[in-house]
């Protein structure tokens, strides 16, 4: 489904489901739809009502005038393979870069399993918030439907576990590797540079390859670009350190 075949999100203070708890608790994980298609999990199955949890988000890009999150319940990895319950949307955010805005998200489950989605937008004296509610009540056979599903996809949905392991990996030693070259480069040749430069586009491209795309050659290339950054960013120790000795010498 596209962006313009979405219902149109509706004001309001919070938006509800009514979820059949299995023995009193929360019967599927809660989660949200973050970058790439993957789902970060909110709250686990199992955990008992009454229950209130808040999250921290940001924007994902830069001077975002509106922020939009995606709820939805399940035990899969991927949030086009779990239950769609709500899309909520958050306007008048901070006019500001990427990650700077702060959007608190309020779940809350009471006894009976009503289940209350709201937002506070930290930088701003009020919240404008609208939502569209896809799932308004969430029924037993719903549960067992989903529960049977990820049961049935068990080993698709641990190698996608598997590939997004890989892919956070590869932004983290991204960001590492970016932080000791900009000390390393100092001692650094032009060639040296270039060497860089390089093994970091290439694992930057081979992270382009969002998860539910991800096959077994896109993963293959990633590993490899991996390990090449990887041993690059190993390198660069001896520069850094020596750099950051003669700095601390000054």
């Amino acid at each position: 489904m596209t962006a313009k075949d979405l219902p149109k999100p509706l004001p309001c203070e919070s938006a509800e489901v009514q979820l059949e708890l299995t023995d009193g608790t929360l019967p599927l994980s809660l989660g949200i739809e973050v970058p790439g298609g993957r789902v970060q999990p909110v709250l686990a199955r199992g955990v008992r009502a009454p229950h209130r949890h808040t999250e921290l988000y940001s924007t994902a890009d830069p001077f975002q005038m509106a922020a939009e999150f995606h709820i939805v319940m399940g035990e899969r990895p991927l949030c086009r393979d779990n239950l769609d319950v709500a899309r909520v949307r958050v306007r008048n955010v901070k006019w500001s870069g990427a990650g700077v805005p702060k959007i608190e998200i309020a779940f809350a489950i009471d006894k009976n399993g009503l289940l209350s989605i709201s937002t506070t937008n930290k930088d701003k004296k009020s919240t404008e918030m609208l939502a569209h509610v896809a799932a308004p009540v969430i029924t037993a056979a719903d549960v067992e439907a989903a529960l049977a599903d990820a049961e049935a996809h068990g080993d698709e949905d641990e190698q996608h576990r598997k590939n997004i392991d890989m892919m956070l990996s590869g932004y983290y030693l991204l960001d590492q590797g970016y932080e000791r070259f900009s000390i390393a480069k100092r001692r650094m040749g032009l060639i040296r540079k270039r060497a860089y430069k390089s093994t970091r586009n290439r694992l930057q491209k081979a992270l382009n390859v969002m998860p539910p795309e991800a096959t077994e050659a896109t993963m293959a290339e990633l590993e490899s670009a991996l390990d090449a950054y990887r041993a690059f960013y190993e390198s660069l120790e001896t520069d850094y350190k020596m750099v950051m000795s003669w700095w601390n010498k000054k």
